[in-house]
C-alpha cells in the first residue's frame, strides 16, 4: 500500500512540474481569473490538466505510434496550435473586463444550472485543453520528465502514475487561480484591461513563434 501511495505521490509531483511553467494556458488562467473569476480561470487550467494527463499516459505507457505520429506531424501541429493561440489572443485583446464581486463564487455556484454559465465554463476548459494538446513541446517535455522520474512496471502503478500527474496538474491550477483570485479585488477595470492587453501581446508572440517554427519545418533543408 505504501509503495502504491509513493507512486501516486511521485506522479503528483511530476504533474506539478509539468504544469508549473507559465505558458499560454498559464497566462490565460491568470487573465481569466482576474477578469471573469475563479471558476472560469480554474476551468481553463483544468482543461490543461486533462491534456497533461493524456500526455502523461502516452509517456508512461510508451505509446510509440502516437509519439511517432506527433513527431512526424510536429510542424503541422505547431501551425494549428499557433493559430488557436492567435485566435485566443485576439479575443483576449477585445474582451472587456468585469468589475470584481466579493460574492461571485457563491453566485456562480447557485446559477450553474444557467446554460450560459455552464457553456462559458465548458468553453474555458475546452480552450485550455486545445491549446495544451496542440503544443508538441508539452508532450516532449512530459516525455522527458516522465522518462527520468516516472519509471513504473505494474499496471496498477501505471494507473496511479497517470492519476497522480492529473491530480498534481489540477492542484497547481487550483493554487494559481485561487491565488490570483485573492488579488482580484485590488484590480480595477483599467488594471484588468492592461493585463488583458499584455496577455494578448504575449500570446500573440507565442502564437507567431509556433506558426513560424511550423512553417520552418516544411522548408527544404
Amino acid at each position: 500500500m505504501l509503495e502504491e501511495m509513493g507512486v501516486l505521490y511521485r506522479g503528483a509531483i511530476l504533474g506539478l512540474v509539468i504544469a508549473a511553467p507559465v505558458g499560454p494556458v498559464g497566462l490565460l488562467c491568470i487573465r481569466r481569473t482576474l477578469q471573469k473569476g475563479l471558476i472560469i480561470g480554474y476551468a481553463t487550467g483544468f482543461g490543461a490538466a486533462i491534456a497533461d494527463a493524456i500526455f502523461g499516459a502516452i509517456a508512461v505507457m510508451g505509446i510509440g505510434v502516437i509519439t511517432d505520429f506527433i513527431h512526424h506531424y510536429e510542424a503541422t501541429i505547431r501551425i494549428v496550435g499557433g493559430l488557436i493561440v492567435l485566435v485566443t489572443a485576439w479575443h483576449t485583446w477585445h474582451d472587456r473586463p468585469k468589475p470584481p464581486h466579493s460574492f461571485e463564487i457563491v453566485e456562480k455556484v447557485l446559477v450553474m444550472a444557467d446554460t450560459r454559465v455552464v457553456w462559458e465554463t465548458l468553453r474555458a476548459m475546452i480552450s485550455g485543453f486545445a491549446i495544451t494538446i496542440a503544443n508538441p513541446l508539452t508532450l516532449f517535455g512530459t516525455l522527458a520528465v516522465v522518462a527520468t522520474f516516472g519509471d513504473v512496471s505494474a499496471k496498477l502503478d501505471t494507473v496511479l502514475m497517470i492519476g497522480g500527474i492529473f491530480a498534481g496538474s489540477a492542484v497547481w491550477w487550483a493554487v494559481l487561480s485561487g491565488g490570483i483570485s485573492l488579488l482580484r479585488g485590488h484590480c480595477n477595470e483599467d488594471r484588468i484591461l492592461t493585463i488583458n492587453r499584455i496577455t494578448a501581446v504575449a500570446l500573440a508572440i507565442l502564437a507567431l513563434w509556433a506558426v513560424a517554427s511550423g512553417i520552418h519545418g516544411y522548408l527544404p533543408r
